[in-house]
């Protein structure tokens, strides 16, 4: 349910982008050298309006939730006032620049008659995109910001400081966030043979690097964040007061009021944003990704105007930009909280369980705990992932993650927010950490336009791997290579056949003449196997609450994944029992990330066929009337779009809510003169 503006807002922006490109070519012999740079320089303004509005969530995983994680819908929760967390974000203005410089070199050697070598090499410098008006930050552990001190009437800073968030400015942070990479070189090679000296045949292979540079949408995420900007995500409020929480006596902190305004080397009142939540930090050691792009292809004439292309074409990507959580909860951390009779949480007994890892625990280490029947513990495990001995101390943890609050010491309370609320909740990274790998056969046979006729008629059997398919996918945090998977885009079978015919002019003259004659035929159909299905868990089962664009969370597979008819079988594409993220039906989900790929294959299939009848009426010699009509999806065909994949989302899942397009028609008329 969405009331007033979506998470982005409006984005009011201007771009410019300035670009002076040169080469030189000269022939020399039977190599074609040519040479040349090209210098682009980009400006972006807008102003960004990140979750003004606000928004709620509810998954059922509240300690008051009345519907409970395993409901089929959250109504319950939303009527009773009773949501389980809460965002909170803000405006600021960003002014985007960056600067590339591209240098090329290259040769085309005709070594025989039918044998060309193409060789060259490519040199890239693009600086990372910086914000000049400083609106930006990032995360460095152990540093602290000289740039905005820590001071004001609402933070202790002896223990609300936030140690690691720095801006352009404190030292060893650029502009840009992160290093400028120079050693972007790109060899390219390729050759072209045409065997023997009918001309009719040839043969082509190609590899070559390829630099991408970050895409400027990547810094939005950076906008209106502390001190900035809010970037709060508190847990079990109320709806109508959404900085209370549901205990009555937890008040967390609002700093929102329209675009702030943050003087530079003056103290701010850190204390008001937290639990501090970061998106998209550019870690220091970034560098240009890049893919290595190879083929081999062969071409045969079949006649004067058909031609038959069988080819190999694939593709590695590496250093690809994506999201990991530099500070998610530690789910060891929260199960050895397991005795709620020697844990308390804002003075009342509680044990940890999802969606706690911004919360605060006064935990008692008994030693019996060792012999625990129902969960033993020999160690008790810090945040920070070292371990302490069951010696009967006490523990004060203001949150559960590594950097939670770093002045906090837990072992005797100093530096501890008095009021249990942490300085940071998650700290998502941008990095460039993964990779991707793409091949694929492709054929195509293409008949040029002759005797009224032309088509094109494709096939594409292929197959990707990725990691995260956008920068927008996130990592397993603690494994990143368990989130290797088949791409979102991936598509197994692809057919795809274009066609024009202009129907031979019948014998008539005349009126006949005009109304019989000048008729053309087009169209496009395309059958493809459906794309992989995005599974997820929202329940927070791994107790990391960890939420970006998405939760790294999966469910547990229990069975294989088989498709089902939605027309006979309530919606339902697969079946939802197929996974679970019920920890009463596999109590070992709790502390870990399910074993559910992180995508399958896969979801509806497409089969589409695009018909046009097209007319020319010829007036005189300069006017005509063209008549064209038009169907999409001739033959009706429902088509759904992929089903949802959130075992979260109750009896929705596996359900196929949404279909394309069915049947359109559309008819126009146009006079030209």
């Amino acid at each position: 349910m969405t009331i007033g503006n979506n998470g982005e807002g409006e984005l009011p922006q201007v771009g410019n982008s300035f670009q002076w490109s040169d080469g030189v070519s000269k022939v020399i012999g039977n190599h074609s050298v040519k040479f040349g740079g090209d210098v682009r320089r980009q400006r972006f303004d807008q102003t960004l309006y990140f979750d003004v509005n606000g928004e709620f969530f509810l998954s059922g995983s509240g300690s008051n939730s009345v519907a409970g994680p395993n409901a089929s819908d959250f109504y319950p929760d939303l009527l009773m006032g009773l949501p389980d967390s809460y965002g909170q974000g803000s405006a600021q203005v960003e002014n985007v620049r960056s600067t590339a410089v591209y240098l090329f070199g290259q040769d085309s050697w005709k070594i025989k008659p039918n044998l060309t070598l193409n060789y060259g090499l490519r040199w890239e410098l693009n600086t990372p995109i910086a914000d000049i008006s400083k609106h930006v930050q990032t995360f460095r552990p152990g540093q602290v910001s000289t740039v905005y001190p820590c001071g004001g009437p609402n933070t202790d800073c002896s223990s609300e400081t936030p140690v690691g968030l720095v801006v352009p400015g404190d030292a060893g942070v650029p502009g840009g966030l992160t290093q400028t990479y120079y050693k972007a070189f790109a060899p390219r090679i390729g050759i072209a043979w045409s065997p023997g000296n009918s001309g009719k045949t040839s043969i082509r292979a190609g590899w070559g690097m390829f630099y991408n540079p970050i895409e400027q949408l990547v810094l939005e995420q950076f906008s209106a964040e502390p001190p900035f900007g809010v970037s709060t995500f508190p847990v079990g409020t109320l709806l109508n007061t959404p900085f209370l929480g549901q205990d009555g006596a937890t008040a967390y902190p609002n700093p929102a009021n329209g675009i702030l305004q943050a003087p530079r080397r003056q103290p701010v009142d850190w204390g008001l944003f937290r639990p501090i939540l970061l998106f998209g930090q550019f870690q220091p050691k970034m560098r240009s990704q890049y893919s290595a792009q190879y083929n081999l292809s062969i071409q045969r004439e079949l006649s004067r105007d058909m031609k038959l292309q069988v080819g190999y074409v694939g593709s590695q990507g590496h250093r690809l930009l994506a999201t990991h959580d530099l500070n998610y909860g530690n789910p060891q951390t929260c199960l050895d909280n397991h005795d709620p009779n020697n844990v308390t949480s804002y003075g009342v007994q509680s044990g940890c369980g999802q969606f706690f890892s911004d919360s605060q625990f006064n935990v008692t280490l008994d030693p019996t705990a060792a012999s625990d029947p129902n969960n033993p513990i020999s160690t008790f495990h810090m945040p920070d992932g070292s371990t302490l001995p069951l010696s009967g101390q006490t523990l004060d943890l203001v949150g559960l993650r590594r950097y939670s609050s770093p002045q906090c010491v837990p072992t005797t309370g100093v530096g501890c927010p008095a009021d249990g609320v942490p300085v940071f909740s998650s700290i998502f990274a941008q990095d460039t950490i993964a990779n991707s790998a793409y091949n694929s056969l492709q054929a195509s046979l293409e008949k040029r336009f002759s005797h009224g006729l032309q088509f094109t008629t494709a096939y594409t059997f292929s197959k990707s791997f990725d990691e995260a398919s956008s920068f927008e996918g996130i990592l397993n945090p603690i494994d990143p290579a368990r989130s290797r998977s088949l791409s979102n885009f991936d598509a197994r079978h692809r057919i795809v056949f274009s066609y024009y015919w202009e129907m031979p002019k019948s014998q008539f003259s005349g009126v006949a003449g005009q109304i019989l004659n000048g008729w053309a035929l087009s169209g496009v159909t395309t059958f493809q196997t459906g794309f992989p299905i995005r599974i997820i868990s929202s329940a927070d089962n791994e107790l990391m609450y960890s939420f970006d664009f998405e939760l790294p969370g999966e469910p547990d597979q229990l069975k294989p994944f088989k498709t089902l008819h939605p027309q006979s079988n309530g919606n339902y594409f697969f079946d939802p029992t197929t996974f679970t993220e019920d920890t009463t039906i596999d109590p070992s989900l709790f502390g870990r990330i399910g074993n559910a790929p992180r995508t399958i294959c896969c979801g509806p299939h497409i089969s589409n066929t695009d018909f046009a009848v097209l007319k020319s009426f010829h007036i005189s010699e300069t006017k005509r009337v063209d008549f064209r009509g038009e169907i999409f999806n001739l033959f009706n065909h429902t088509q759904f779009f992929n089903p949802d994949g959130n075992s979260s989302d109750g009896s929705q899942f596996g359900q196929v809510t949404q279909a394309r397009d069915p049947r359109l028609m559309q008819f126009a008329l146009k006079f030209f003169f």
